[in-house]
């Protein structure tokens, strides 16, 4: 990814790389629209970037078809091995994934699609990661991102709000872009991208059994270390195991479904 890696807050284990697994479920709709929208299809060659556990790659498989090709693009080694064993036991044959930075990608042939889910939020400069990547392109090529629109939450104090702001704070003191969503399309032009579309999604589940509540607890698991060393105010004081069914039952008592994964989805092509 970048210079960013080494503060990269969520960690790098096994537990992180399966919180990722069930964080692409909860995602996979909204992404599986970008991508169709954004004009990914059969037979194309696509680049992930940020892979992680390998989801968005598997998913892009999956839509490009054995006539297709997925690149996966991650600085983290133990996860590139993961991924590619995950793809093997789930027969992709068509996902390679590599061990490289932006920077240094260089592929063997022009790409038709460069893709991405909460990456560019992890970048110093979410514009000149893109820009470097972009000459890869062929004339037309799909460009299609899904990043954040991270805010703490308003209202009295309550397990949800103590919750959500530590996930915020953390991921902001490790240099993480929190509201790069809204700003998606000035990272295009400044990349020397078109203008591009842009939708604004979020998962929401009145379920009382829903798993969001578990994926948010899950989430502030894998940042709880970072959390503790940045000292953000109310991370020492979270009890995990608890923090499901304490959010389920605030969320009950003023009626609210569930919802998390605030998040803009930006696409265009470039020039034919």
């Amino acid at each position: 990814m970048s210079a960013s890696h080494d503060q990269y807050a969520l960690g790098r284990s096994p537990q992180e790389y399966a919180r990722l697994a069930r964080q692409a479920e909860i995602m996979k709709p909204m992404t599986e629209r970008l991508f169709a929208d954004a004009g990914i299809r059969a037979g194309m060659t696509v680049l992930d970037l940020g892979s992680g556990a390998g989801d968005v790659a598997m998913l892009l498989a999956e839509m490009v078809g054995p006539g297709g090709s997925v690149f996966g693009l991650d600085l983290d080694h133990g996860a590139m091995q993961h991924a590619q064993e995950r793809a093997i036991a789930a027969r992709f044959h068509n996902v390679k994934f590599v061990h490289s930075d932006f920077a240094h990608y260089h592929p063997d042939a022009p790409l038709d699609a460069i893709v991405g889910r909460l990456v560019l939020m992890y970048q110093a400069d979410p514009a000149a990661a893109l820009a470097k990547l972009r000459k890869h392109l062929r004339p037309g090529a799909v460009v299609a991102f899904l990043e954040p629109w991270f805010q703490p939450p308003p209202g009295p104090d309550s397990t949800l709000k103590t919750t959500v702001t530590c996930l915020v704070e953390t991921l902001r003191r490790s240099g993480a872009h929190l509201d790069l969503g809204p700003r998606l399309h000035r990272v295009f032009e400044a990349a020397g991208l078109p203008l591009p579309k842009m939708r604004f999604e979020a998962i929401v589940d009145g379920r009382d059994d829903s798993p969001l509540y578990q994926y948010v607890a899950d989430t502030m698991a894998s940042l709880l270390p970072k959390a503790l060393e940045y000292g953000v105010p109310g991370a020492d004081k979270l009890d995990i195991p608890s923090i499901p069914d304490l959010i389920r039952a605030e969320m009950n008592a003023v009626g609210y479904a569930m919802f998390v994964a605030p998040m803009v989805c930006a696409w265009c092509r470039t020039p034919s």
